[in-house]
């Protein structure tokens, strides 16, 4: 088969799979399943399909269902999904019988054409394009319960009870994705003649996504994390080099991972590196104890391998780090061993990096600078953490004086 690209496999497969008889919710759910084996091509800037990686992936399955951390059906399903993911890419040809029980009918004629066209109306990435596939099934088929055969006498009154059907069966995020969608879904129908309206002002008011408030580390859990880590072994070593990394500077697991010798500038002391969730270059200090962490960790514990990465396997045969979730295990090990709750979320260094600049008076716009964030609002919610000044804000019940029959 010929050598494409990931994303021009991930369309082709999909479309292999409608060849093959899957109704629409099946082909979600088959390419949604080997998703997480294109993250760790993404991860590693492998734009195209590499047999090592998956063997990778496999060993990581097998690992953490030995562990515990997943279930062995779950395992199972992704290695199966994986497998015959990488049968099409090697033969172009989907593997084996596929279960149709419980398959979702097709839409109507109509209503596929409009849904193919919509899709084809601009270059998505496919994870974008299958969340838009979703809403426009969705959409379509609820329009089909409820007797229409076409869009003729479709328009506002339908949407909102759509919508109004979406909001009492659906969570607030999911809705969310919905308006979303619908939007884009109307933009097209309306500049290909199909709607009299793209009814912007209807699928524009604002959805509110549930926000919780974030969980940050204080000064003596990170030095509990710390001190936690035996340095003098090789895992050690990687460990508390890795956490370093996200307590004093705040690197995201996917930047730890991708660090390459040539990001750090030891004569002029910094680190510089391409975020990789917003494609914007960073230039950090390189702190004493960074570089000391990092020193020891390879000159010390990291294996003999010819690699522009930093950050290795410990166990033979030795690879680059491929995937963020492996700093995410390192923290969670850490965790472990301070007697702290227990968690993969290594983000939450980076979080309580953040709350503790504004904390001690460091202006938003720098502390935006220093993790990277394009907008000062993404730094704003840190806010919410600071309960040291945020507890100025409150004001005194001084003057209020209760309603007849209130409580005293």
């Amino acid at each position: 088969m010929e050598k494409k690209l990931l994303s021009a496999l991930m369309e082709d497969y999909d479309t292999a799979l409608k060849n093959h008889g899957l109704g629409v919710r099946h082909r979600l759910y088959s390419v949604q399943r080997v998703v997480m084996l294109i993250k760790r091509h993404e991860v590693v800037g492998e734009k195209y399909f590499n047999s090592q990686i998956l063997a990778d992936y496999f060993l990581e399955l097998s690992e953490k269902s030995y562990s515990g951390e997943i279930t062995e059906r779950y395992a199972q399903e992704q290695r199966y999904a994986s497998e015959r993911f990488s049968h099409f890419v090697n033969t172009g040809e989907i593997r084996g019988q596929i279960n149709r029980s419980g398959a979702r009918v097709e839409l109507l004629e109509e209503f596929q054409a409009i849904t193919d066209k919509f899709l084809a109306s601009d270059d998505f990435h496919p994870n974008t394009r299958n969340d838009m596939r979703w809403v426009a099934h969705k959409y379509f088929d609820w329009l089909t319960s409820q007797g229409y055969k076409n869009l003729r006498g479709v328009g506002a009154m339908q949407i909102q009870k759509f919508l109004l059907y979406c909001t009492e069966t659906m969570a607030t995020s999911s809705v969310r994705n919905i308006m979303l969608y619908m939007k884009k879904l109307y933009e097209y129908l309306y500049a290909s003649g199909k709607s009299d309206s793209p009814y912007a002002a209807l699928l524009s008011f604002m959805v509110k996504r549930e926000t919780k408030v974030p969980k940050v580390h204080q000064a003596d859990e990170l030095g509990a994390l710390l001190e936690a880590i035996n340095r003098e072994t090789v895992e050690g070593k990687r460990a508390y080099a890795v956490m370093l990394l996200g307590t004093v500077l705040g690197l995201r697991a996917c930047d730890v991972v991708a660090l390459e010798f040539s990001n750090v500038d030891w004569i002029n002391g910094e680190i510089k590196i391409l975020q990789a969730k917003t494609s914007n270059t960073v230039v950090l200090p390189l702190t004493t104890d960074v570089g000391e962490a990092l020193e020891d960790y390879i000159l010390n514990a990291r294996p003999n391998i010819n690699s522009p990465q930093i950050f290795c396997s410990l166990r033979p045969p030795f690879h680059p780090l491929k995937a963020a979730v492996t700093i995410g295990e390192i923290y969670r090990d850490c965790c472990k061993a301070a007697g702290l709750p227990v968690s993969k979320k290594f983000h939450t260094l980076r979080r309580s990096l953040g709350t503790s600049m504004l904390a001690s008076g460091s202006p938003v716009a720098t502390v935006a600078q220093v993790l990277g964030h394009e907008e000062v609002d993404s730094t704003k919610k840190y806010i919410a953490v600071d309960t040291k000044h945020l507890k100025l804000c409150a004001l005194p019940f001084t003057g209020i004086k209760p309603t007849k029959g209130a409580r005293k």
